[in-house]
């Protein structure tokens, strides 16, 4: 019998359920946390941008930043996310997985995870059950996992 994972992640929280038949109930297996990730911008970086003098005249400016901490983070935990589904399936844990994720984890979780891992994805639902209980979230799945 094929072994299935269930994924329910946002920005803050990932949480890994195994099923523990095809039609019965997910036993949570692991959880990670990203609490940066509940961080206003500007807690996540110490300093202002700065300031810099326009290269014509006497006026400045404030400068602006180049990236978005906020996203790389997110991003980051994506890719987290994605290395523990890697082992999971390298370790032959799981044969089908399930995606339950808020729209933009679950865009970052795609483009962070291999080939190998994206191709064990049976389904996937965009949104947002990182907190519910395992109940709700099998509610969320198809009959048959």
């Amino acid at each position: 019998m094929a072994k299935s994972w269930v994924l329910v992640a946002n920005h803050t929280q990932a949480r890994l359920f195994e099923a523990e038949n095809r039609a019965g109930a997910l036993r949570e297996i692991e959880t990670m946390v990203y609490p940066e990730g509940r961080m206003k911008r500007q807690e996540l970086v110490s300093d202002s941008p700065g300031r810099a003098f326009d290269s014509q005249g006497q006026g400045r400016h404030a400068m602006s930043w180049h990236t978005d901490s906020r996203k790389q983070g997110e991003k980051k935990f994506a890719r987290d996310i994605a290395h523990a589904l890697e082992r999971g399936r390298q370790q032959g844990r799981f044969d089908k997985l399930y995606i339950v994720a808020e729209p933009a984890m679950a865009g970052s979780l795609r483009l962070s995870m291999s080939s190998p891992t994206l191709a064990t994805i049976a389904g996937e639902s965009r949104k947002n059950l990182a907190t519910c209980d395992s109940e709700e979230i099998r509610a969320q799945l198809p009959t048959w996992l």
